[in-house]
């Protein structure tokens, strides 16, 4: 086995396609089954402690708080320890209480394990891409984190079916106990699997706030519109996508939940078949073309909604969607690891999760009091006026990130 070397300020390390899959890939689409099991129960399980609706939808909401409050210390510990010993103790923790919130006959007990698991998420996720921003060279991050996002987005699609199959045969209790049979799962892919980096060994970090980071982090274009983009996307995911429009065609359109079930899909499946080419085309074409087109189409099917109501239409507009939010979702990350390369990992990683992880706890509050204030199509006219808007500063202010497409736009720039 081959030595561990860095070139250029990310590491090369002896991979194969299996390596790849059993590693990255595998346990990442086990953990997004495992979140997507339990989403179709969660609301119903916390109402059966006889809480109201406000306090049920907590199970949600204090999920998100967990993982932002970690992203930043999960970052910094990534850095100290090492990427692995986080995943294993981010998987650990998962798996848990997944088991603990299935055996629980208290309710508050339910949302500080609720808690402790988006804490778990954090440590998983942010270690994951930590590692990832090792092994990864510039020229393979689009298509490798392509196959990564498609690993993952089946998780979220056949997760919620699966779920829905488990509680109507095992009741709704056996869900988090299948969450924690593919936390199990990922545990023990991630301890055989993955091979901690030399990066990840040197643990240089120190568990402090580091502020001449934050500032340089700041000041570099490459990682704050990245960061933007990031941000936007899930701002959008969680208050349009799972908020808003499924209300939206509820009330305005009059469709069943399993018709809005159908035009959800549609977008998914968009991500699915998309992931990969938009992965070749981050790597092929640069990080900036690709965000910027994007957020563009995103932006676009934002004022598209409130035109149409009936299921046909509303399908046609979320594939648009989907074709949006695919690259998105994508080219951020592959910009934010570009532009940190120089920059202990971690921290960096850390805070890039945080900015959207802010997006996906805001953007159901903000869009949800702006329908409350107006009216339904309202939400989609705001949110598609900041992203167009964010595209255009990326277009007119952001930098590509790329090496080779760096160096030639400088050297245009120059001449």
């Amino acid at each position: 086995m081959a030595l561990p070397t860095t070139f250029e300020g990310f590491e090369m390390v002896e991979r194969s396609r299996t390596s790849d899959i059993l590693s990255i890939y595998v346990p990442s689409f086990f953990i997004f089954v495992g979140m997507g099991i339990v989403s179709p129960v969660l609301t119903i399980y916390a109402k059966s402690f006889g809480v109201s609706i406000f306090l049920a939808s907590m199970a949600i909401t204090i999920y998100s708080v967990g993982r932002l409050i970690m992203d930043f210390p999960a970052g910094l510990l990534a850095d100290k320890i090492g990427r692995k010993p986080l995943m294993v103790a981010g998987s650990i923790l998962l798996t848990i209480t997944a088991l603990l919130n299935a055996t629980t006959d208290n309710f508050w007990l339910f949302l500080f394990y609720r808690f402790v698991q988006g804490v778990g998420s954090s440590m998983w996720m942010t270690s994951r891409t930590t590692l990832l921003a090792d092994i990864l060279k510039p020229e393979e991050r689009g298509r490798v984190l392509g196959y990564f996002q498609s690993f993952q987005t089946i998780g979220q699609a056949a997760g919620p079916t699966i779920g829905g199959f488990v509680a109507s045969w095992w009741g709704i209790k056996a869900n988090f106990y299948f969450l924690g049979l593919t936390g199990l799962i990922s545990l023990v892919l991630t301890q055989v699997f993955i091979r901690e980096t030399s990066v990840g060994k040197e643990h240089k970090g120190e568990f402090a706030f580091p502020k001449d980071l934050m500032l340089r982090l700041i000041d570099n274009k490459g990682f704050i519109f990245a960061a933007l983009a990031s941000s936007t996307a899930f701002f959008t995911m969680s208050g349009i996508r799972q908020t808003i429009l499924p209300i939206y065609a509820t009330q305005v359109a009059n469709l069943s939940p399993a018709d809005i079930g159908m035009i959800l899909s549609v977008a998914m499946v968009a991500n699915l078949f998309l992931t990969i080419p938009i992965g070749y085309g981050i790597d092929l074409l640069g990080r900036k073309p690709v965000v910027v087109a994007s957020l563009a189409i995103y932006g676009l099917s934002m004022f598209l909604f409130p035109q149409v109501s009936t299921f046909l239409l509303l399908c046609l507009i979320s594939l648009i969607m989907g074709v949006g939010s695919s690259g998105a979702q994508q080219a951020p990350l592959a910009m934010a690891t570009d532009s940190t390369i120089n920059e202990p990992r971690g921290v960096s990683m850390g805070m890039f999760r945080f900015f959207g992880d802010i997006g996906s706890l805001l953007g159901p509050l903000i869009l949800g009091i702006v329908a409350d204030g107006f009216n339904l199509a309202m939400p989609f006219y705001i949110m598609g006026i900041i992203i167009l808007t964010n595209s255009c500063l990326i277009f007119f202010f952001g930098e590509e990130t790329l090496p080779n497409k760096k160096v030639k736009v400088i050297k245009e720039k120059v001449t």
